[in-house]
């Protein structure tokens, strides 16, 4: 019996385990110990029960302080570890660099080349190298999951973070990959996108948007990824990018593997 992965909730539509996929040792990440959503302002208490039985202890916030600030996790009972990887002093956001761009405003491809600067960025910028150390010293202690890893879609930020989880344990590209493309079902579907759209536009005040250079922000594409990845690879893969890029130990990354490989 396949083993569920997406968790329909009234609060947030991309909640889901990330655990269940095979690696290149023969063995398999493990189900109910690693979760990823967007972001968790909107639960509701249907949606606390039905998530308590997956035990949640820890959840890591990827966003800047300013969104939490804007919309609070509602979730009691995990303890929250504040993990941005982009602080506000960083700098603006993508969606408001594409804002202050009045030619990406309109213009999907150069949305798409914006957007695959973030997916660069959180690879190579100093500020998520920094935080990732921590999560993975985290992730080697037996106490440490269930957990989950969230930012305000659960695509970009939460995508790439998943992605190295995933490598480091030994899933293949493939996989890696289908398992962020995961998010166009869930949360860039066309009707969620366009009311997402439509309020982000609005609560902006930005004037005229063109839907069709929007749709790269609000969704993710296979593009996006391969950037990130391709970094990753030409750094001799996922371990030795942790090793040497984010300066995690090896022993460390020998104690993810066995707290959350079976």
């Amino acid at each position: 019996m396949q083993t569920q992965r997406h968790f329909p909730l009234e609060g947030a539509s991309n909640f889901r385990d990330f655990g269940g996929y095979p690696t290149a040792d023969g063995r398999t990440v493990k189900w109910r110990r690693l979760f990823r959503s967007d972001r968790l302002s909107e639960l509701t208490a249907d949606d606390h029960a039905r998530l308590a039985p997956l035990g949640v202890r820890h959840i890591y916030d990827l966003r800047r302080a300013s969104e939490c600030a804007a919309a609070p996790t509602n979730w009691p009972g995990p303890s929250i570890i504040e993990s941005p990887l982009f602080i506000d002093e960083a700098g603006p956001n993508t969606f408001e660099r594409i804002a202050a761009d009045e030619a990406a405003r309109h213009d999907a491809d150069l949305a798409r080349k914006i957007m695959a600067q973030l997916y660069a960025r959180l690879v190579t910028d100093p500020g998520p190298l920094a935080k990732f150390r921590p999560m993975f010293e985290h992730l080697a202690e037996p106490e440490a999951t269930p957990a989950l890893f969230h930012c305000s879609a659960g695509k970009d930020r939460t995508g790439v973070t998943c992605a190295l989880i995933l490598g480091v344990l030994g899933v293949s590209r493939d996989d890696i990959t289908a398992d962020f493309m995961l998010t166009q079902r869930y949360y860039g579907a066309d009707e969620a996108r366009k009311l997402r759209i439509a309020q982000i536009v609005e609560e902006a005040g930005l004037g005229f948007w063109s839907e069709e250079a929007l749709v790269p922000i609000f969704t993710v594409e296979q593009a996006y990824i391969d950037v990130a990845l391709d970094i990753v690879e030409a750094a001799g893969g996922p371990e030795r990018f942790l090793i040497d890029q984010v300066g995690v130990g090896a022993v460390t990354l020998d104690r993810v593997r066995a707290v959350l490989l079976e």
